[in-house]
């Protein structure tokens, strides 16, 4: 190797580069999506969701049904629930400190129904939900909480002793008690850090998902079918078409299944590419030393020395290359679950394991014996004299061997060539997403998540004036051009707080036919910051409060869907039945203001058909939209 540096170097380097990459790929995949869920039989575990006339946009039902869904099911055995809204930062007061945790809210007996145990203490019981009437910010009880097993090990350094200790929430100013931490993989819903029971002071407005254990012969599509057959009995109002249903596997590993499939082929590609590289330096470096190997052969050296031989020298670069492959698959691993997207569930479990290396080691192992001890071997037991006739005519290659390196070669312009598509491919799409037109103007756009301190002695007046406070503030920091509050973050799904609207002058049949539409609270910034540009009409001001009449803006679709073909401005819509405490604004009318074109607020694939209500003073949920002309980094301090 010391004669040959640059073939040594170059083939090390080539296997490394494609055991490594591919054995981190191979242990994502192996992690995400082969190994089973932490999960008592997870393919009897079934998640469904229901939905009224677009099947796109999820309608979920009250927990409240779900005992009578229980009661007369013969295809589930226990049914749970789970919030229907993606896991939400929210802020915790821990001792003197601020903490920022992700919330999932479920029943009591959701945890039971999966069969799940629990890293150390214990997990939700039904015993945790409130008995009837106890009220969510009831200051003489402390509620249950479970924590997640990568929020105890990055937020809490993975402390024993947690368990007991309580945090409070500023927003309700609810004390928690900490009662154990969820096993490792467990990730439902998706990023949550923490999962607390739906008490039954809120289980009748809290919408969910129902997450049911099947009974003995049942199927997925039998329990969704007498699902949605129950609900539409018990909710009529909501006019329910139908019901999604997907085994609990599926629901956790969502559209990433397949990507994770598609980047594992890749790798997979990538190492076979990289064999064949180093089997073709392999034969052109036998093609070199068949004069060599005439010699020792003359000089008295056995069949059985040559091939010893070459063995050490393969297994040297086999041996070698698997080595920095390791410490490349090391380093990959890492910045994969460094810069992961949040979504991707299970990276707490993501480490190096046995069989990918095993299986990429193998393969490596395998290219450099085939093609470094096999042309040796032939020409060991050759004749003696072609190859010192053959090197003095061809310089030392023979024609099939010429051949097989041809093939070689053109095998690997073949897999380089469809890699090379199927990248283009992704990154066009990818450029086609970054350019595709969101109905707001995303750049220099911030959302910014807070967190306080906030004890139960706090008056109600100093915590519903903190999110006016903190905005006016952020708002005079040189380099913020625009800021408001935000109900509902971007990106957080069509199915996230839907109301169904009922417009002046419609029957009530044709009122209780209308969609659902997904609905935002804002403030009088709030189309300046997010950039969102009206067709039609005004945006709300500070007069637009609790005093004035009750106005609203509407998206187009919004329009042409209750009064197509007509002027929408000053028609009329209102909530039918809303409660007067309720902070949409009770019962009363609402007149259309403004109209905008659709934008990609809730999701990324399609534009939502969204009513927009002026935000009332203290509603907030900690999170700020922000327009900043200099970099973010230098506004967070």
């Amino acid at each position: 190797f010391t004669r040959a540096r640059s073939f040594f170097a170059t083939a090390v380097i080539i296997l490394a580069l494609g055991t490594g990459l591919s054995v981190a790929m191979f242990t994502v995949f192996r992690t995400v999506v082969v190994q089973r869920l932490p999960v008592l039989d997870q393919d009897h575990v079934v998640v469904m969701w229901t939905y009224a006339a677009d099947p796109t946009t999820d309608v979920a039902t009250g927990t409240k049904d779900l005992s009578i869904v229980q009661q007369e099911s013969r295809t589930m055995s226990a049914v749970a629930a789970v919030a229907h809204w993606p896991a939400t930062a929210s802020p915790f007061a821990y001792g003197q400190t601020a903490v920022e945790l992700n919330r999932g809210m479920v029943t009591g007996n959701f945890f039971d129904v999966l069969g799940v145990r629990p890293a150390i203490g214990r997990l939700l019981h039904p015993s945790d939900d409130e008995p009837p009437g106890a009220a969510p910010n009831d200051p003489l009880v402390t509620r249950s909480l479970v924590l997640s097993y990568r929020a105890w090990r990055q937020k809490f350094a993975g402390d024993s002793s947690v368990v007991g200790r309580r945090l409070v929430e500023p927003l309700l100013r609810t004390e928690y008690t900490i009662v154990g931490v969820a096993p490792p993989g467990f990730d439902y819903p998706a990023g949550a850090d923490y999962w607390i029971p739906m008490w039954s002071g809120w289980q009748s407005t809290v919408s969910a998902f129902a997450v049911a254990r099947l009974a003995p012969g049942a199927s997925v599509a039998a329990a969704r079918d007498e699902y949605v057959s129950i609900e539409q009995r018990l909710e009529p109002a909501l006019t329910l078409r139908g019901a999604h249903a997907a085994t609990f596997a599926e629901t956790v590993l969502g559209n990433v299944r397949p990507v994770l499939a598609l980047l594992t082929s890749a790798v997979a590609l990538l190492l076979l590419i990289a064999c064949l590289n180093v089997g073709n330096l392999l034969l052109l470096r036998a093609s070199s030393r068949a004069r060599e190997i005439a010699v020792r052969r003359a000089l008295g050296a056995r069949v059985r020395d040559i091939v010893q031989q070459m063995l050490v020298e393969a297994l040297a670069i086999g041996v070698t290359g698997g080595v920095l492959g390791f410490g490349v698959a090391n380093v990959v691993l890492r910045l994969l679950v460094a810069y992961a997207p949040p979504g991707l569930p299970r990276l707490d479990e993501v480490q190096l394991a046995s069989e990918p290396i095993g299986v990429a080691a193998a393969v490596a192992l395998f290219t450099v014996l085939l093609f470094g001890v096999g042309p040796a071997l032939v020409a060991a037991r050759g004749d003696l004299g072609s190859p010192l006739r053959l090197y003095s005519r061809t310089g030392g290659e023979t024609a099939r061997r010429r051949l097989v390196r041809q093939v070689l070669v053109a095998s690997q312009i073949a897999l380089a060539t469809v890699m090379l598509a199927g990248a283009s491919l992704l990154v066009r799409s990818l450029a086609r997403l970054e350019g595709q037109d969101m109905g707001f103007v995303s750049d220099h756009l911030s959302i910014l998540w807070y967190s306080w301190n906030a004890q139960r002695d706090h008056s109600d007046s100093t915590l519903a004036s903190l999110g006016d406070r903190v905005v006016h503030s952020i708002r005079g920091i040189r380099g913020v051009t625009a800021a408001t509050q935000l109900i509902v973050p971007p990106m957080l799904g069509n199915g996230v707080w839907q109301v169904r609207f009922e417009a002046e002058g419609q029957l009530a049949e044709d009122a209780s036919k209308n969609p659902m539409f997904p609905t935002e609270m804002c403030g009088q910034d709030f189309f300046r910051t997010l950039g969102v540009p009206l067709v039609r009409g005004r945006t709300f001001t500070d007069r637009d409060d609790a005093s004035s009449p009750l106005v609203a803006i509407v998206s187009a679709s919004v329009a042409r869907r209750l009064w197509p073909n007509q002027d929408p401005i000053g028609k009329r819509i209102r909530v039918p039945g809303a409660k007067p405490e309720n902070f949409i604004g009770a019962d009363g009318w609402r007149t259309i203001i403004g109209v905008y074109l659709e934008t990609h607020l809730r999701t990324l694939r399609e534009a939502a058909p969204m009513v927009f209500l002026p935000s009332l003073t203290g509603f907030w949920h900690g999170s700020i939209a922000i327009r900043n002309t200099v970099a973010l980094t230098a506004l967070l301090p």
